[in-house]
């Protein structure tokens, strides 16, 4: 089941049991946080959950109103044998077109689940329960899904909105500094993309001397909600990524390629990707350096690498700018030799702009020329 309207909610997990009715639901998500979901159901007396439920045939999962499919973390379960052990999961447990799919975990759940759900009987309707900054900020809003394909990240996808994205601020805090880090990358990237009030709402935390696990609730849901709604202003300007959505691929650019080539978490790769562009601007004329530079210094104190250099560092890998510029040939943006490039001006100000695939060549041999180790960024992993 399609729907054209999502509904964000902020609520403990165990408010799933208001959204959706748990006969119907099949919950897909990894065996990590499987056995803390079930806790939190179990605990809040929503369903009765044994200890050893995981370990129940397929009938007493069936009758206790809880069914669950187990995909591995991150990025490895976007692959087409994963998504062919979900259909088979799916069929072994008699989902049909009355089945609410469930995701509990990252972007890369919400990804497989949402492709899964489109597909499914040609449409079922969709839950998402983020755990990560990153999916409660990003991968879970705007109907985007997708699967990898080799080397070259979310080329086979479509469009299918949850009808719900529960957002639960408790499962922030037991994040590693690392997986919030990541996060915070996204987090910058929609405050670049909107407005100097919202850099400087970063800037407040970054200087607040607290680390990201010791927020508040508070701080932490006002964070999220500014960057939900970034994202979902372009969304509903450009549900199906024709043009102004590509907007927020500000950094991706770049960031894909290290990414895939690093293994580095996502926000890293990013981060890394948004001062390549940044710097990529700043020699064409189109940023300031002191931009550039206050950009640099707020992604360094969330730990987070400032240079294609330090990425590759972090990964304790040499930068291999041949496979570095095949992958970026690959951007879903590119058309023929014209990729369409987010191209930063200034705070608030970042525009699509054609640089042809010699043009980003040029700016990766000059790039990696003139990048320098950043080594603080180290601690942050």
């Amino acid at each position: 089941m399609q729907t054209d309207r999502t509904e964000i909610l902020f609520a403990p997990f165990s408010s799933l049991m208001e959204i959706v009715p748990l006969d119907k639901a099949i919950f897909i998500t990894s065996h990590a946080l499987r056995q803390r979901a079930e806790t939190l159901l179990a605990s809040s007396n929503a369903t009765h959950v044994a200890s050893s439920f995981r370990d129940m045939p397929h009938a007493a999962q069936k009758e206790s109103g809880l069914r669950w499919i187990e995909v591995p973390d991150g990025e490895p379960c976007k692959t087409f044998p994963v998504l062919e052990s979900v259909y088979h999961a799916l069929l072994n447990l008699d989902a049909n077109r009355d089945t609410v799919l469930v995701a509990v975990g990252g972007g890369s759940v919400s990804d497989l689940a949402g492709f899964v759900a489109h597909t499914w009987m040609r449409g079922i309707r969709l839950v998402l329960a983020p755990t990560t900054l990153l999916a409660m900020i990003d991968a879970s809003i705007g109907g985007k899904n997708a699967i990898d394909v080799g080397y070259a990240k979310n080329v086979v996808g479509s469009f299918h909105m949850p009808s719900h994205i529960l957002c639960d601020v408790a499962w922030l805090r037991s994040l590693s500094p690392q997986d919030l880090a990541s996060g915070m990358a996204e987090a910058i990237k929609h405050a670049l993309l909107d407005s100097e009030d919202h850099v400087e709402f970063l800037e407040r935390i970054a200087m607040s001397g607290k680390a990201l696990p010791e927020l508040e609730a508070g701080a932490f849901k006002e964070l999220v909600q500014r960057s939900q709604q970034v994202k979902l202003r372009y969304v509903q300007a450009d549900f199906l990524d024709a043009h102004a959505r590509h907007v927020l691929n500000y950094g991706h650019t770049f960031g894909h390629a290290i990414e895939l080539l690093t293994g580095l978490p996502h926000g890293f790769a990013v981060s890394a990707g948004m001062t390549a562009a940044n710097r990529f601007a700043v020699q064409r004329g189109a940023l300031s350096l002191a931009a550039a530079e206050r950009i640099e210094r707020l992604l360094a104190r969330f730990g987070l690498p400032t240079s294609m250099q330090a990425a590759f560092n972090l990964a304790d890998r040499p930068i291999d700018k041949k496979a570095l510029f095949e992958l970026m040939r690959a951007d879903k943006k590119r058309r023929s030799d014209i990729v369409d490039f987010v191209m930063p001006h200034a705070i608030g100000d970042l525009r699509i702009e054609e640089v042809t695939l010699p043009q980003l060549e040029a700016a990766l041999e000059w790039l990696t020329k003139s990048a320098s180790d950043d080594s603080t960024t180290r601690s942050a992993l």
